[in-house]
């Protein structure tokens, strides 16, 4: 398993299982857009030619937002999920990264304890944020430049 910062090349890719993964999926160009906006945070894991998970977000530093996580259904619960969130929040510090902020469905107990053991807290929660179907996000943080040290 190899992981680097995802490419415009990896778009569709992402966009595929991103199609697999979410009921409110991100179109391609989202991706594309996304990767060479200034700030982009966005990373990949990468079995051969497969793209089997990644992570998508923006740095305006210090400060950064995850906006979206995503694990091939047939490669969860192997611990790709955590250590590519380790490398995108490690590779992200070296461009000021210090607090990361994301939101993550109520429902979503797995992502929640992810997050949870990557040393995110829940802090607040938005009522009926997310659509079909309508359901509360979960607000989480990571603070500090000493935190995405461990």
């Amino acid at each position: 398993m190899d992981f680097r910062r995802s490419t415009p090349f990896d778009a569709p890719k992402m966009a595929a299982l991103e199609a697999r993964c979410f009921p409110d999926p991100w179109s391609e160009r989202d991706f594309a857009d996304l990767i060479c906006t200034e700030g982009a945070m966005c990373f990949s894991a990468v079995e051969g030619e497969r793209l089997v998970a990644f992570v998508a977000g923006r740095i305006i530093a210090p400060e950064g937002e995850i906006y979206r996580v995503a694990v091939d259904p047939e490669y969860r619960r192997r611990g790709y999920g955590y250590r590519l969130l380790d490398y995108a929040m490690k590779t992200s510090r070296g461009v000021g990264l210090e607090t990361a902020f994301l939101e993550v469905r109520a429902s979503n107990v797995a992502a929640r304890r992810l997050y949870l053991s990557y040393g995110f807290k829940e802090v607040s929660v938005r009522k009926n944020y997310y659509k079909d179907p309508t359901e509360d996000a979960v607000i989480m943080i990571r603070a500090s430049r000493a935190d995405l040290e461990g």
